[in-house]
């Protein structure tokens, strides 16, 4: 950092030109990477859309192309964590966008379903190393008190793109094709990454720039406590998140079960379900595009509300919001084929979608117990059992329902996620919240507790 002066007291003063520098940056970063993360969730949810359309024209099940993509960005975690902490956001989601837009140029030239599979895994490889390096981004470039808020809105801009990848991807596939689709998503994935490497900085120092822990110390007197470009050895941080006990795994497993169960309908199943058992047609993309609508609407509020202090207890919030989800997936499951009435459905696929937002606070309650050395270590290995979650759940549905869509198979499904639903809700119940003074968890002093 430069051009800074003693204040004569020992301290340093920051010239107010270098941190409005800092302020406009930083939102330059945080849209080029958003931008990224609208098509981490379009692409997520294009086989509940053209997946049919795949499989009639180069064989293959809609259930492998899904359960594919959750797999690979399962596995790609851990590594996603690991790359944002050690070698940066910045080279991290340029070589693995440029991947990603591989993967979807694949997906529109290839003639056989291996092929495809091939491309849905490279994409998945991917979209799967854009969410860490954001929330890295976010912890070093902005305060503690804006993640929450933050956070709140990269999920709901990732809904948007799941809300793209409904209706409007319908709209566009029956326009110009599945494979024109896939095209434009190389030449847009490859833009965004050549953008990642033109205009993002790991860190503040890297533009000359004062960190925002440094700001807080000369503005407010706050200590340094938590140094944003600090590092920590790769086995320890995995160590010190492993023995997070219940203020790490209850979280882990409670986002495993809604997330999967998520997928499993909002994913992979919903579209199929109404167009089969209830005949909706082209109106069905309709009611999963309502879905990501109520998710997103749940994200920013929570967000904001939290950022600000009018939510108090993320735990307590995700409790009533885990409680009002499994309840969702009780009237899907007891009323699955005897309510054939489309405006009911849309106030459930709502509600299933504003409830799912809730669980979005883990990401900031398992964040508040790790050092920024490994925040992108500790968001990453939540992150693991997303989609941990979403593999084995679409996994298990595939040869449940198959390809007979009956409803007694349909039923027994969603039987399945009411179940999961309830577990979940349970672990958000055991789980633990940081307070205020609170050290952070310590690989010296854990215990599973």
């Amino acid at each position: 950092m430069k051009d800074q002066t003693d204040n004569g007291r020992g301290g340093i003063i920051i010239p107010q030109e270098l941190k409005n520098s800092l302020y406009r940056y930083r939102w330059v970063i945080f849209i080029i990477l958003l931008s990224a993360y609208f098509f981490v969730y379009f692409h997520r949810m294009t086989v509940g859309i053209v997946g049919k359309d795949i499989v009639e024209e180069v064989g293959g099940s809609i259930g492998l192309l899904s359960t594919v993509y959750f797999w690979v960005y399962a596995a790609m975690q851990i590594p996603s964590g690991l790359l944002a902490d050690h070698i940066g956001p910045r080279k991290t989601t340029f070589i693995f966008l440029s991947i990603a837009a591989l993967g979807s140029f694949m997906t529109f030239a290839g003639t056989e379903f291996w092929l495809m599979i091939v491309g849905k895994a490279l994409i998945a490889a991917g979209m799967a190393v854009i969410y860490v390096p954001l929330m890295k981004i976010i912890s070093v470039w902005f305060g503690k008190k804006d993640f929450p808020q933050l956070t709140g809105i990269v999920i709901a801009v990732g809904n948007v793109g799941a809300i793209a990848a409904s209706a409007p991807l319908q709209i566009l596939v029956n326009a110009f094709g599945w494979r024109e689709v896939f095209f434009l998503l190389f030449i847009v994935t490859l833009a965004i990454a050549l953008l990642c490497l033109a205009f993002i900085r790991d860190h503040p120092h890297h533009k000359g720039l004062p960190s925002i822990e440094e700001i807080e110390k000369e503005e407010k007197g706050t200590p340094i406590t938590d140094v944003t470009d600090s590092k920590m050895p790769l086995i320890k941080g995995l160590l010190t998140v492993a023995y997070g006990g219940r203020k790490f795994w209850t979280m882990a497993i409670a986002y495993f079960l809604v997330y999967g169960s998520i997928m499993v309908f909002q994913g992979t199943w919903a579209n199929t379900y109404f167009k089969e058992i209830y005949g909706f047609g082209m109106s069905a993309a309709f009611l999963i595009t309502i879905l990501g609508v109520g998710k997103i609407i749940s994200t920013v509020i929570i967000g904001i509300l939290n950022g600000n202090g009018i939510i108090r207890s993320k735990r307590t919030a995700m409790i009533w919001g885990t409680l009002l989800y499994a309840g969702t997936w009780g009237i899907i499951w007891i009323f699955a084929g005897s309510m054939n009435d489309y405006f009911f459905w849309l106030i459930i696929c709502f509600i299933f979608g504003f409830s799912g937002g809730f669980m979005t606070l883990s990401f900031t309650q398992v964040k508040e117990w790790y050092p920024t050395a490994i925040s992108g270590t500790s968001v990453s290995a939540l992150n693991v059992f997303l989609f941990l979650g979403a593999s084995v759940c679409t996994t298990i549905t595939e040869p449940i329902i198959g390809t007979s869509y009956s409803l007694d198979n349909f039923s027994t499904v969603w039987m399945i996620m009411f179940a999961f639903a309830m577990i979940a809700l349970l672990m958000v119940v055991l789980s633990i919240e940081k307070k205020e003074g609170d050290p952070f968890v310590d690989i010296r002093e854990s215990k599973l507790h």
